[in-house]
């Protein structure tokens, strides 16, 4: 890696080790970004498919009225960068990977109204957990393409950012030996763990959506959890979920 790389990531990481909150971890973000050149950036955990994307929002400072549109039109499903990453589970440099797709007309309206925001090209990378991708983490702006060692730095970045911020944001909860968990909320913890819906879980147990709803509610209030992705990575924290 070259010197003004490593100064970079010398210079996050005094950072945001200091960090006491949401705001000076996001300030010591965009010291990196903006040293790369990139303008904006946002990370959201990923929501279930019949979800929308507005409360999963870790952080961001994309152009408001791209974000407003974004979440209004509830483009996040049809996203060709979240999809492509997904799939691929690795960083995912826009302009070199989509030239290679065959975008659906939605999608290609997307990046097309995107470019218009501001967002002409960018770099996204996947947010690992146990259970495998947990969110992702872009940068965006108008600037050239990131180098290689730019796309690694900010991959390390985006890693350490989301342990920091998973540890700003852990909540009060009660110790592990206290914390009861029953055999049904911890099945459909599972199953909610491997994606699938409270419908489908009804179906898989035996139970009625409502039933499975309140288990997950119940699940969600003990963890301090305030919503499914969060739940699973603080299940996932707590060896709830292996």
């Amino acid at each position: 890696m070259s010197p003004f790389p490593t100064a970079i990531l010398t210079d996050f990481l005094d950072a945001s080790e200091g960090t006491v909150d949401r705001a000076q971890l996001m300030a010591a973000i965009e010291g990196v970004t903006c040293q790369l050149g990139a303008e904006h950036f946002a990370a959201a955990f990923l929501p279930l498919v019949h979800e929308r994307l507005d409360s999963y929002f870790i952080w961001e400072n994309w152009p408001s009225p791209w974000f407003e549109r974004y979440l209004k039109l509830n483009y996040f499903h049809a996203d060709p960068v979240v999809r492509f990453v997904r799939l691929s589970g690795r960083p995912m440099i826009w302009s070199k990977s989509l030239q290679l797709q065959n975008l659906s007309p939605k999608s290609k309206r997307i990046m097309d109204e995107a470019s218009d925001f501001g967002l002409v090209d960018g770099v996204t990378i996947p947010l690992h957990s146990k259970h495998g991708i947990a969110g992702v983490f872009s940068v965006a702006g108008r600037g050239p393409t990131l180098s290689p060692q730019e796309v690694t730095l900010l991959q390390f970045v985006a890693t350490q950012a989301h342990r920091r911020l998973l540890d700003l944001a852990a909540p009060p909860v009660l110790p592990l030996e206290d914390l009861t968990v029953t055999k049904t909320e911890s099945e459909c913890l599972t199953w909610c763990a491997s994606g699938k819906t409270d419908r489908e879980i009804a179906s898989i147990t035996g139970r009625s959506p409502r039933t499975i709803q309140a288990h997950i509610h119940n699940l969600q209030r003990k963890l301090g959890a305030t919503n499914r992705a969060r739940l699973i990575a603080e299940a996932f924290r707590r060896g709830l979920l292996r």
